[in-house]
């Protein structure tokens, strides 16, 4: 977090999921001051993909409102929040909400809300990605060790130079090691590699 960036809002898209109501016409005109467009949209939420941050109706939206899976936002998510009832603040948490803003609306609070937003939306991206690369990893570690046994039976190495060979494999062409084994690119006879050097030097020399 520390490398966090207060964002510059101008230009961006704001689409609000909420009834009419002066209270939105106000956090219309506080969006409008940072340079975002808003919209207000119900119950339709045409042109809700397109946007560049998503306010919602915590009290009164209801599942499969949104077009994305629950807790899948492509953007950030800002829970209009005029209730305290657990029920509706659990249903805002499941749609993986960044940020809450108190209804109504009062003069301040609208920026630090959108920084929060997009801080807590990055770092959630962050982390999922990084869950996503642990399961990926966990799920090929099998295909990773199958690949240095074979490696190892193919050239006549021993385990580190196996997995040596591999990781400079996938350096070279910019993929994990992982992806490479899933690949077959060490399969036996599938002719895309050579074996290593000093390999080559003991063949030779017999």
């Amino acid at each position: 977090m520390s490398n966090f960036n207060t964002p510059n809002f101008r230009g961006w898209r704001a689409v609000i999921v909420h009834r009419h109501s002066e209270n939105m016409d106000r956090l219309v005109r506080q969006l409008a001051r940072l340079g975002i467009e808003a919209e207000l949209v119900w119950p339709s939420l045409e042109g809700v993909e397109s946007a560049d941050i998503v306010f919602f109706d915590g009290d009164n939206a209801y599942d499969g409102v949104f077009p994305w899976p629950e807790g899948h936002a492509p953007v950030p998510m800002i829970a209009l929040m005029g209730s305290e009832a657990p029920g509706r603040l659990e249903w805002a948490l499941r749609q993986g909400v960044s940020a809450h803003l108190l209804k109504p609306i009062g003069s301040g609070g609208v920026f630090s809300t959108l920084v929060f937003a997009v801080a807590n939306f990055n770092q959630q991206q962050k982390m999922a990605a990084e869950i996503a690369e642990m399961k990926s990893k966990a799920r090929l570690r099998p295909v990773v060790v199958r690949t240095v046994i074979s490696v190892m039976q193919q050239y006549g190495v021993d385990e580190d130079a196996a997995y040596k060979l591999i990781r400079d494999e996938a350096m070279k062409r910019r993929q994990s090691v992982e992806a490479l084994c899933e690949s077959g690119f060490f399969d036996p006879g599938n002719g895309h590699h050579s074996p290593p050097k000093n390999k080559r030097k003991q063949t030779g020399s017999r």
